[in-house]
């Protein structure tokens, strides 16, 4: 049995690589010299394009984001496998696998939906194999698209109860994001996991367990602490809090999901306080990665959503659609010797491919360290 697993994990592999053959020969890729880093947090603004920075930039009065103070600035190409638009699924599969598969699914490949040979290892799966800790955090749904493809493996993005099913079953340190409905207290707790659905609880955990964060998700949507939810930035300052425990480092996850949601109701003043608020968030991190030597920072997006445009004759910015766009989006990486380079394009899995070399995976080793 453990042989056929093997061939078949082989066939897959290469199965896949063909469906993906126009990434592996010559184009775009990262340069053959990076530096490894104890700890990697990778920042995802959910449907952040280029001029949702912007249009951020006008409305909030200011001339640089905190992102934009990084020394690397490139872009990420989204496509999925077979689509020129990603979904948010297929979008955080390639960053969190390396590899492209098809709109909908979650870190699995396009060629074996259902799992029946082998799933690609996520980043916080290498993150868990090299002895690292591992957070993933969200202001979307726990078991949103992002989220659960740092967390889990399935055929679709609407099988909520199974990807909270194999969260639970996860030795991921911390899963903080929105409310899902699914578990309580009681079923946190025999899973091994600290519940936490309050600002209070979060700021007293003191992260010697794993630990499964349920906020209300009207209040991370608007930003607003009705019922004592916390804001990213104290999500984020109290993950690598917690995270940065672990001896051997660690590999944090952290999305600003609702940059896209409002960018699908073309809410213009929603989405900037969104981004405003994953921009604070980014700061806190590289103010830890700048004091602490060891930590690399990586900010990009699923994709683009909404088509925001710039109208000149009017000095001002608007929406042209409601849905995804096929545009590329940033790329921001905190140091110049992580094998990025300044101003180049990347196909988005790529990216995570690089994440997992970065942590400190051999190449070959999993799909997502090529």
């Amino acid at each position: 049995m453990a042989i056929f697993q093997k061939i078949a994990a082989v066939v897959i592999a290469a199965l896949t690589t063909l469906a993906n053959i126009t990434g592996y020969f010559g184009l775009e890729t990262t340069t053959e010299d990076y530096k490894t880093y104890k700890n990697v947090i990778l920042m995802i603004g959910d449907g952040m394009g280029e001029n949702h920075l912007e249009s951020g930039k006008q409305a909030l009065d200011i001339e640089e984001l905190n992102m934009e103070s990084m020394p690397i600035r490139g872009q990420s190409k989204t496509n999925s496998l077979f689509w020129a638009t990603t979904d948010s699924a297929a979008g955080a599969t390639a960053l969190a696998c390396g590899i492209r598969t098809i709109n909908g699914m979650i870190s699995t490949y396009a060629l074996d939906p259902l799992s029946v040979f082998v799933n690609p290892k996520s980043v916080s799966e290498v993150a868990k194999d090299l002895g690292k800790a591992v957070g993933v955090v969200t202001t979307d749904y726990t078991a949103g698209a992002t989220p659960s493809a740092f967390s889990a493996h399935t055929y679709s993005r609407d099988n909520d109860k199974i990807i909270t099913e194999q969260q639970l079953a996860s030795d991921i340190d911390l899963i903080w994001g929105g409310f899902t409905g699914i578990i309580n207290e009681e079923i946190a707790n025999d899973n091994g996991f600290t519940y936490i659905d309050t600002a209070t609880e979060l700021a007293a955990f003191d992260g010697k367990t794993q630990s499964f964060g349920q906020f209300d998700f009207d209040d991370l949507k608007n930003i607003t602490n009705n019922y004592d939810t916390p804001h990213l930035e104290a999500l984020t300052e109290k993950a690598i809090e917690v995270l940065s425990q672990d001896e051997d480092g660690f590999f944090l996850m952290i999305e600003g999901a609702c940059i896209d949601k409002h960018s699908h109701s073309n809410e213009m003043e929603g989405m900037v306080k969104s981004l405003n608020e994953f921009d604070n968030a980014i700061q806190i991190a590289l103010d830890f990665a700048e004091e602490d030597g060891e930590t690399l920072v990586i900010v990009t997006a699923d994709h683009e959503t909404g088509g925001i445009t710039y109208d000149a004759e009017n000095d001002s910015y608007y929406f042209t659609s409601g849905s995804h766009t096929n545009a590329n989006v940033p790329l921001f990486v905190s140091e110049s010797d992580a094998g990025f380079v300044d101003g180049a394009a990347y196909k988005n899995r790529h990216i995570g491919a690089q994440i997992g070399l970065i942590l400190g995976a051999e190449k070959g080793t999993y799909p997502c360290a090529k």
